[in-house]
């Protein structure tokens, strides 16, 4: 069941990244930041703990206290099954006599108070959880300095690593019984945390932090899938299926972990308008051809489809149909569809025996429709809005459609319980609702199908009265009606929100696959003040399809100001990650002024302008796009663009003159922020617009070209010089734009074969730190690289670190087992001989 009451205050702490991230991406809190704190006789920490559901490692350190710099007392969560009591304090390199468990339904439901008190001068060290209160001997001096450490941390040689999956939030200390320092961890970005007592800032390593979980969604994939994929999805395993022509792989929602099932049954042939469905009360995942009253069943012990389709097929009439099981009857149902340019409002039903029967319903009438949601409930399921006409037929007069109705399944009726008064701007929604009928209410996605550069937002209804909610920050959607797809999911023990969108190319037989995740409760997104308002909007119809547009582009620009200092590796980062602790590589950092310079590397755009500000928030969302447009292809085309490819881009919809108007003002809004990067500018020669700017600025994708395409160039400084820039984070890795995915996958393409062909010339004998040094480099692009791991594999074991290499080779076989369902062909001894 949805959390359903919207608590602003209490959305908040610091999540801590844990073993499901690979060691240097882990989230560490000092909370002195390169200070101690000193008492004299008596001093408490304390704070409140949860733990996140779902996660397969909790061991660690929750929190490491250093006293003097000799001392360490942690607090340190063990997961063994074959004890009770899995907290513990470790004094030094022993135990002590205090260790505790608490309840999981509170600790992964709730907020539990922990206060570890010392007393010096009585020798005595106290840990309250809850009611419950623990006592043991303590040494140290009366006047005492201390380092508090939560989670990870790299403080001399008292380092840790192991970081349980929690929260943590209201870290306070007190010096005897006076309040000193108070730390809520209310925080929505950045790494440094204001102390609302004293004065001393604490600073987070790779932070999460809750509230902004709550209002921003978080990619967990992006992938591409062979064939006509479809979803489905598991809410007790908390998984989304994609099926697709060859294989089929299981996202894990609460922690991004995938799995890849390859068919040995051969391709399962799908059909345009065909979906995918997880049947909770047999656990099947199937395979729904409403045309040909074909479902095929997957055995995921014998990794095959019980049934095939005809295929091609001969068109469908059922394109975006709505689902739902019922346990009253363990029937599948669908509902609506289109086709052949008729809009569908039969229910179908596919019995528990196989057998298909076309219902017939009493109460109201229901209006053919595609593009609408649905939302099961124990005694049937609500159906909302979507696209469609009363004839059934394309040609007469097809609109939106915005009545709520009910369908009882026992009594095989339709009833309607409101309509919404819509305004002028239409749209539809995404195929699934979450019902929570305990709060009376629902969630949905709503977007404008009338744009191809659409997106959802998440909306919150009555199940009574019309209404909605506007909630959380917008997702990018591509919507080319047929080919695309999109749906809600919510993982009731995490208590988060799923989202997929899917667009297939006819032209490659792929299909585009994105999931995100979304923390339970969803908090209101502010497009206009930033993070979450301070009040809940309720919009009507009308102003949703006006505003999600201007809201997606604020969103992206919001989350630049939080991501540009994160360190974000380049190309695609496994779940389960490598398990060894990979050196932090000493290169030689590359010249980055922070004046007149352009970043690409980093996450998102970023211009620094002659005296050093930063400029970016200059650019609205129009300009910046169309800025990189002609920055890309005059860096790497050489050429620049046309003015008809502009206008095809942006301004598709206008006429030549309107376009010409538009592309002018934009240009001109440019050159006004380029101004002050000195002599950079937007010009157009022999046909084309180019930027062009002196030698005196810096742009780092202009460097990273002049490197990986001269093959002649290359030199150890050389490949530093790359490390450097490309170590700063992600090609543009969090600016969404379908014609920028060209250039991100030839970035990767370009820095794995520009380190292997160093790699080629090099013996490794010769260098064999630097070696690995590279092999890692190359792991965050492709975790599953053959040619690196050998590399790795061959340094280590030339410098006698035999058990690294060794454990290089067993994660590197794990990896590729997770990535591709299969066994890696090669042993140990093969890859270093």
């Amino acid at each position: 069941m949805v959390t359903s009451p919207i608590h602003l205050s209490a959305q908040y702490g610091l999540g801590f990244a844990g073993h499901e991230a690979v060691l240097d991406q882990r989230t560490g809190l000092d909370v002195s930041s390169g200070k101690q704190i000193c008492f004299d006789g008596e001093a408490e920490l304390s704070f409140e703990l949860s733990f996140m559901p779902n996660r397969t490692d909790y061991f660690g350190y929750v929190v490491r206290i250093i006293a003097n710099d000799k001392t360490n007392i942690d607090l340190l969560y063990d997961r063994l099954d074959n004890v009770e009591k899995h907290f513990k304090i470790v004094l030094g390199d022993k135990f002590s006599n205090i260790a505790f468990n608490i309840d999981s339904s509170k600790l992964f439901k709730e907020w539990v108070r922990i206060a570890i008190k010392l007393d010096a001068k009585s020798g005595l060290l106290t840990v309250t959880c809850g009611d419950n209160v623990y006592t043991g001997k303590l040494a140290i001096g009366t006047q005492s300095c201390l380092k508090v450490l939560f989670g990870y941390n790299d403080y001399k040689t008292f380092k840790t690593t192991d970081v349980p999956a929690m929260k943590i939030r209201n870290v306070q200390i007190r010096k005897g019984k006076r309040l000193a320092h108070h730390w809520p961890l209310d925080e929505e970005e950045g790494k440094e945390i204001a102390d609302v007592v004293g004065r001393m800032t604490a600073s987070a390593i790779n932070p999460q932090w809750i509230k902004r979980s709550h209002y921003e969604w978080g990619l967990l994939a992006d992938v591409k899938i062979s064939g006509r994929a479809s979803t489905a999805f598991d809410p007790r395993a908390e998984s989304v299926f994609i099926v697709g022509r060859d294989s089929l792989m299981r996202i894990h929602v609460p922690t991004g972990e995938r799995t890849v099932f390859k068919y040995q049954s051969g391709p399962l042939l799908l059909i345009n308008g065909s979906q995918s469905f997880f049947d909770t009360l047999t656990n099947r995942l199937l395979n729904i051809c409403i045309d040909q009253q074909t479902v095929s069943v997957f055995d995921f012990q014998s990794l095959r489809w019980s049934e095939n389709f005809t295929y091609p097929g001969e068109g469908t009439s059922y394109l975006h149909f709505n689902k739902f099981q019922s346990p009253i009857d363990s029937g599948l149902y669908f509902i609506g569809g289109y086709g052949h340019f008729l809009f569908k409002n039969d229910i179908h039903r596919y019995g528990p025996n196989g057998q298909w029967d076309l219902l017939t319903t009493g109460g109201d009438p229901l209006t053919p429709r595609y593009l609408a949601a649905v939302g099961a409930t124990p005694d049937g399921a609500y159906i909302l809005g979507g696209y469609g006409s009363v004839s059934g037929q394309q040609m007469l007069n097809p609109k939106h459609i915005y009545d709520l109705v009910f369908f009882d399944v026992k009594n095989k009726t339709l009833a309607k319980i409101y309509e919404f008064d819509a305004g002028e701007e239409g749209f539809a929604w995404a195929n699934s609702l979450i019902i929570d009928e305990k709060s009376n209410q629902f969630y949905g996605l709503v977007f404008p199908k009338n744009r191809y550069h659409s997106n959802l937002q998440l909306v919150a209804g009555s199940l009574t009265k019309p209404g909605l909610t506007e909630l959380a920050a917008p997702i990018p959607y591509f919507f080319y009606d047929i080919q695309s797809f999109s749906d809600l999911f919510y993982c009731p023990g995490s208590k988060r929100f799923g989202a997929a969108t899917l667009l297939y190319s006819e032209q490659e037989e792929t299909t585009a696959v994105k999931m995100y995740a979304l923390s339970s409760p969803p908090l209101p997104y502010d497009a206009v003040g930033g993070p979450p308002g301070r009040t809940r909007k309720t919009w009507n119809l009308l102003y949703i399809g006006l505003g999600a547009v201007g809201l997606l582009g604020v969103w992206v620009l919001l989350r630049k100001w939080n991501l540009k200092n994160r360190r974000v590796p380049v190309g695609t980062q496994s779940a389960t990650g490598y398990k060894e602790d990979r050196p932090r590589h000493p290169v030689v950092p590359e010249q980055q002024p922070d004046k007149r310079s352009i970043f690409l590397f980093g996450g998102d755009l970023q211009l620094f302008d002659s005296e050093g500000a930063d400029m970016t928030r200059s650019f609205t969302p129009l300009i910046k796009e169309l800025f990189l447009v002609i920055l890309l292809h005059t860096l790497r085309r050489g050429r620049g663009i046309s003015s008809e490819k502009l206008t095809e881009q942006f301004w598709f919809d206008k006429s030549a003159e309107s376009a010409r108007n538009n592309r002018s003002v934009n240009i001109a809004k440019i050159n006004a922020i380029l101004e002050r990067l000195g002599s950079a500018k937007i010009s157009k020669e022999t046909g084309y617009w180019k930027f062009q700017a002196d030698d005196d600025s810096y742009i780092d994708y202009k460097n990273y070209l002049a490197i990986v395409t001269n093959k002649d160039m290359l030199n150890k400084e050389r490949i530093q010089e790359l490390s450097a820039i490309v170590q700063r984070g992600g090609f543009l890795s969090e600016t969404d734009y379908e014609w920028l995915d060209t250039f991100k996958g030839e970035v990767s393409i370009q820095v794995i074969n520009t380190y292997m062909r160093f790699a080629e010339h090099v013996k490794i004998t010769e260098d064999p730190e630097f070696m690995v040094e590279l092999a890692n480099n190359i792991f965050y692009f492709d975790p599953v690289h053959e040619e690196a791991m050998t590399i790795k594999c061959k340094a280590l074991a030339y410098m006698g670190n035999h058990s690294l290499a060794t454990q290089t080779f067993e994660n590197f076989c794990n990896e590729y087992r997770h990535i591709y369902g299969e066994e890696f062909g090669k042993d140990y001894r093969t890859i270093l001989s």
